[in-house]
């Protein structure tokens, strides 16, 4: 009896340390979105029946057979468009932007187009030395290289991007991140992106940062119709991550996914929905003429965020309203609080986490 009850303690003890070998360890992942130029008004209003019916954004036979109905004729036309946003992340998390009931969300530069924008989030400030999307290496330190240099992130730190200007936003050259953005020299699409960010995630990195720009490239040729849709397919793809990482025990229950845009749009009906450039830019180069004549575009600087997560509290929105304005210069504390750090220990000078966590 005795040496049966042995062997079954032994096996017993065996046992569970196989299971403890085949169990990852708990430790918190962070995943990073960003959508270029997307506007609060898509995201918070759904599509815009004034752009889509005018004929230079939309073909009129486009708009009845494929906007209307898909995008328009819904009774909720933020969730038509972005159902997982509405759905999944308002419902479990924090959807925070939305203007026309007080939810102020801007960017920290005095800028308002990509490079600085970018910077703003990746660094926790804005840098008003950055006034060009130059392709040149950024001066400062992202949070991403930050965590790059530390021995608990070597390695696990990756990027994918529809724009081949983010190996020198992150300089990548310094911080020893890789980053997959310039696809031999071609414009790339969200497609790749997409792709490459997948495995990303299927290759166990612990911070995965993945930058979609067709949304961006699409409103600037005032294709309406397509932008529309390039928001559709990247809250789809965002559906699919967040599937893929509660599907997969590296990472479920351990990550966070925040997601944002690097600048707004212009917020007139008109043709300066197409562009975003702040009044300073235009103090800069003069002879910079928008055919709709605006000096600086109006409302650009507005933006949006998200936020799922095991430390995202539902309420969060409460806290960010109470707040004041939430700032993009302060996604760069909050993606390090979602990964168990203290973001005093990057930098103490920039912005402060978002008020969203039910515990640390």
């Amino acid at each position: 009896m005795m040496r049966s009850l042995t062997a079954a303690s032994i096996m017993w003890a065996l046992a569970g340390l196989q299971a403890m070998a085949q169990t990852p360890p708990v430790e918190p992942k962070l995943v990073l979105v960003t959508m270029d130029g997307v506007r609060w008004q898509e995201i918070f209003r759904g599509a815009d029946p004034v752009i889509a019916a005018d004929a230079r954004f939309v073909e009129p036979d486009l708009n009845a057979d494929v906007v209307k109905p898909v995008y328009l004729d819904p009774t909720d036309r933020p969730a038509a468009l972005a159902p997982f946003l509405h759905g999944v992340v308002a419902r479990d998390g924090v959807l925070y932007g939305n203007d026309d009931i007080g939810q102020c969300a801007h960017v920290a530069n005095d800028m308002w187009f990509s490079y600085p924008g970018y910077n703003e989030i990746l660094t926790g400030k804005a840098d008003a030395r950055i006034v060009e999307n130059d392709d040149i290496p950024n001066a400062n330190v992202t949070f991403l290289e930050y965590l790059n240099r530390r021995q608990d992130f070597r390695d696990k730190v990756t990027m994918v991007g529809t724009w081949t200007l983010f190996p020198n936003i992150v300089n990548a050259s310094r911080s020893g991140i890789p980053v997959n953005a310039a696809f031999a020299g071609r414009y790339p699409t969200d497609v790749l992106t997409a792709r490459y960010g997948l495995q990303a995630i299927r290759d166990h990195m612990r911070v995965v940062y993945i930058a979609f720009g067709d949304t961006d490239e699409l409103a600037h040729a005032g294709d309406y119709d397509q932008y529309l849709q390039a928001i559709e397919r990247g809250d789809d793809y965002l559906r699919q991550l967040w599937e893929t990482l509660q599907a997969d025990p590296f990472y479920r229950g351990q990550t966070t996914l925040l997601v944002t845009t690097d600048h707004g749009r212009g917020d007139l009906a008109t043709g300066a929905w197409r562009d975003h450039s702040a009044v300073r830019y235009h103090q800069l180069n003069p002879t910079y003429q928008p055919e709709y004549n605006e000096t600086g575009v109006t409302g650009s600087d507005k933006v949006w965020f998200a936020a799922i997560g095991p430390s995202i509290d539902p309420a969060g929105e409460t806290g960010l309203a109470a707040g004041g304005c939430a700032q993009t210069h302060q996604l760069a504390a909050t993606a390090l609080t979602a990964l168990g750090l203290d973001w005093q220990d990057f930098a103490s000078d920039i912005g402060k986490p978002f008020p969203v966590f039910s515990k640390p």
